[in-house]
């Protein structure tokens, strides 16, 4: 703070104290705001490459079908980790996915929380018929363990079995934990809204620090 106000006198001083000081010590704070969000993007950005990168390498699961790393810049502190139902082909999912997209959209919006203010990824990473779910989790741990360190999200919201991730439940610390079920159960199972929804409050509370 202190080579702030230095900067904003020397501003003061150069253009001939046509600068009012405190007009001067404001656009100082202003600026190193702006680059701080500037970084912060920069490096969610490259985290996101970092995933993708590590996912498209990655051939435990014998597939070259990969799940998208939705993304998102955080800047709510919302990490949303999606694990839709087993029981569930890859053709479904991708019908289903514009419904899903804007279910989450309308959850968050819910809540006074614009979706692209969190960080949205899948808990497995590929689409693979050669392989069980929990086989293909086992080989995307690691990686969602990283997400999760690099994020530093406040509140991670699991968005279907939840039960796989305990072991990152277990090792994580100052993280709020929530689940509800994925928003393709819940287009199927209209009568589990109400459950999500009282969870979703929960969520807000948590936010708004309740």
């Amino acid at each position: 703070m202190h080579h702030l106000l230095k900067e904003a006198i020397m501003t003061h001083i150069r253009y001939g104290r046509r600068t009012p000081l405190v007009l001067a010590f404001t656009d100082e704070i202003s600026y190193l705001t702006n680059r701080k969000n500037v970084a912060a993007t920069e490096v969610l950005n490259t985290l996101q490459e970092k995933v993708q990168h590590a996912v498209a390498q990655c051939n435990k699961c014998r597939t070259t079908e990969k799940n998208t790393i939705h993304g998102g810049d955080a800047s709510s502190g919302i990490m949303i980790i999606l694990n839709p139902p087993s029981m569930l082909s890859s053709v479904e999912k991708k019908v289903l996915q514009p419904e899903v997209d804007e279910m989450i959209t309308k959850m968050m919006k819910a809540i006074h929380v614009d979706v692209k203010a969190c960080y949205i990824t899948n808990m497995i990473k590929c689409e693979s018929q050669r392989e069980l779910p929990g086989t293909m989790f086992s080989h995307c741990q690691s990686l969602l363990a990283k997400e999760v360190e690099l994020v530093k999200p406040l509140i991670i919201i699991v968005m279907g079995e939840m039960r796989p991730l305990q072991k990152i439940v277990k090792n994580s610390s100052g993280i709020q934990w929530f689940n509800i079920e994925h928003p393709i159960t819940l287009i199927k199972n209209p009568e589990l809204k109400k459950p999500a929804w009282n969870t979703l409050k929960l969520v807000k509370a948590a936010l708004d620090g309740k």
